[in-house]
């Protein structure tokens, strides 16, 4: 298994860093999800800073690589590179330990309220 780990820095303001999730939920993940080899992913933020950075995880590092090199993932980059500072290219690692379950239904944090409600809204 292979990992992607992309880190955003929020700019300041009420509301900035669900603007970004949703932003990212609505362009980025439905075609990431979709690509081959995807296996999931972790939506990780520090409210209180503004940090936050997604974790993919790829069943092989062809799979990542390809997915990193897209099209879609560089106009991704761009699009939050005009909403967040601090955007960089995504680094890549082999998982080198993966042990015990997340979650093993759609469940998984609070992030899932925005993902659905993007989903709902999505035609």
């Amino acid at each position: 298994m292979f990992a992607r780990v992309t880190y955003v820095q929020a700019p300041e303001g009420e509301g900035k860093i669900q603007e970004g999730l949703k932003l990212w939920y609505q362009n980025v993940l439905p075609t990431t999800s979709a690509r081959e080899g995807f296996m999931g992913v972790l939506s990780l933020v520090d409210r209180e800073s503004g940090k936050a950075l997604s974790v993919t995880l790829w069943e092989g590092d062809e799979e990542m690589l390809k997915s990193t090199e897209a099209k879609y993932h560089k106009e991704a980059l761009e699009r939050f590179g005009e909403f967040f500072e601090g955007v960089h290219d995504p680094e890549n690692y082999e998982v080198n330990l993966y042990k015990g379950p997340i979650y093993t239904t759609e469940e998984g944090g609070p992030g899932l309220e925005i993902a659905r409600e993007v989903e709902a809204k999505s035609p």
